[in-house]
Parts: structure tokens; sequence; C-alpha cells
């Protein structure tokens, strides 16, 4: 079992999502729990780069897309935005 959290940042924005994308995120955040390399078939998750040890990965849920850190054993979300306003050319702080 994994780990899940966020950054403050990240709180932030996942809290002003809309409720049936943040419902479905959560969903999400429970089957990585679970088991951070099977994941719901109705979630499109694509490894956009490495940060060190880490692996960034991007979730899209619906017109939303999420990036998160994975270091084997902590998956740390660092972004929730709308696809429009999600930029990949700078990797996660953390």
């Amino acid at each position: 079992m994994a780990q899940v959290d966020m950054t403050p940042e990240a709180r932030i924005q996942y809290l002003g999502l809309p409720t049936d994308i943040a419902n479905q995120f959560d969903e999400l955040m429970a089957f990585l729990e679970i088991n951070p390399h099977r994941l719901p078939p109705w979630c499109e998750v694509k490894s956009i780069g490495r940060k060190g040890a880490k692996e960034v990965f991007r979730a899209r849920v619906g017109e939303y897309r999420a990036t998160y850190v994975f270091d084997g054993h902590t998956i740390r979300f660092t972004r929730f935005r709308l696809r429009r306003d999600i930029g990949y050319s700078a990797l996660p702080k953390s």
C-alpha cells in the first residue's frame, strides 16, 4: 500500500474543483493507495518525466488534469487544474 497526500498548493486547487470531478479524483486516490500500479479503467494516467528518483505522472479526469510524483512509497499530488491551464513544461517542485 502507498500513502497518498497533496502539497498545500494542490490541496487549495483540489478544494476548488467541481464536486463530481473531486469525487472522481477521490476514487483515483483510493485506487492508488491500494495499488499504485493498477488504475481504474475510466482514468487516463501517463508518465510525463522524472524528477530525481521520483516518477512524475499526469492523471486525466474529464477536462481536468492532476500531476503527481511517486517515489515507490508515497504518491504526492502537486497540481489540479483545467487541461488548458496546466503546464507540463515545468515538473513539480516536490
